[in-house]
């Protein structure tokens, strides 16, 4: 027992002290199934155990979260960190691809100062962590471009995609609605790119549909792989209105197409007529009668109605509302 106590003392620990040095434990899963590969939370404590077995200290804390490895928003990583530079404590991870699998949060983690050790590979030096970080971000790519090509190759047979785990997809919670947000995120950024291109089109009378079938022939990246059509441009468009329209001069020019040609011919026919008609009171059913007997065309080869006619007086009067003529004469 002397001895004993004469060796913890020539070490620097007395009896009665605590041991020289710190652990605090990060344990992650990307979701609840990762027991099935061998990468279970009990998997990593287990394997942080041994490392603290054969390197004596004392394990002030733990920490465990379910996040992608590509993910860098980790709150109960930040947590460990503040807890290991409160405590001077070395940060434990089993394994380095359960820290991150990608190179920005290792190069985070190597510029906070803490000590970490990934148990294993305990004896690499930063630079190699670096280069360990660097292959898990590649690795962790391959594997979305495999499992993206093992999908389409499915539906591309004809059949439906069914993960293997019985049909049931386990998201951890929040995140899928994190998931919406850095979609609906990169679309407004892809809008954003794309805006000023259109807004200059529209501006110079281009319709929605010549502007997909521009972009199609271009080559510019369509949204979800598929090609360019006058919704997806009519959709870029009301969102970037208020921001790109007044500055591109989008409503200086409006495309003249066929339906608007024919639209200002009727008006140039009848307009002058309904005005003087409506100063003399007259109703809309006498109205359409004599249009029907003068031979002239309703819109759209139907017969004139009281909607179609007065939406012809608002253009022929230039007013934005209009009241019957009932109205007028009360």
């Amino acid at each position: 027992m002397a001895a004993t106590d004469a060796q913890s003392n020539a070490a620097g620990r007395g009896p009665d002290r605590a041991p020289w040095r710190r652990y605090v434990a990060y344990y992650r899963m990307s979701t609840d199934k990762q027991a099935q590969i061998g990468l279970s939370l009990e998997a990593q404590r287990e394997s942080v155990g041994r490392y603290i077995a054969a390197n004596p200290g004392q394990l002030i804390a733990e920490y465990a979260e379910t996040k992608s490895g590509r993910k860098s928003e980790r709150p109960k990583l930040a947590e460990a960190l503040y807890a290991c530079r409160i405590f001077r404590a070395v940060l434990l991870i089993a394994r380095l691809d359960r820290l991150a699998r990608n190179v920005a949060t290792i190069a985070q983690l190597m510029e906070s100062k803490v000590d970490f050790v990934a148990v294993d590979f305990p004896h690499a030096n930063r630079f190699i962590l670096h280069i360990l970080a660097a292959i898990a971000e590649h690795e962790s790519r391959l594997m979305s471009e495999r499992m993206k090509s093992i999908i389409a190759a499915s539906r591309a047979r004809g059949q439906r995609w069914i993960p293997p785990s019985n049909g049931q997809r386990c998201f951890p919670r929040g995140s899928q609605a994190a998931s919406a947000r850095v979609r609906r995120a990169r679309s407004e950024a892809r809008a954003r790119d794309l805006a000023p291109l259109i807004w200059k089109a529209i501006g110079e009378g281009k319709s929605h549909a010549m502007i997909a079938e521009e972009f199609n022939r271009r080559g510019v990246r369509p949204p979800r792989g598929v090609p360019w059509g006058k919704n997806s441009i009519g959709i870029i468009a009301r969102q970037t209105r208020d921001e790109f329209g007044v500055a591109h001069g989008a409503r200086a020019r409006r495309p003249a197409g066929k339906r608007r040609e024919n639209m200002l011919a009727r008006l140039n026919e009848v307009g002058a007529l309904l005005v003087e008609w409506r100063r003399h009171g007259m109703t809309y059913e006498a109205m359409s009668s004599e249009l029907r007997r003068r031979g002239c065309a309703a819109p759209r080869n139907g017969a004139w109605s009281k909607a179609s006619m007065r939406r012809y007086l608002m253009r022929a009067m230039n007013v934005p509302a209009l009241r019957t003529p009932c109205e007028a004469r009360a």
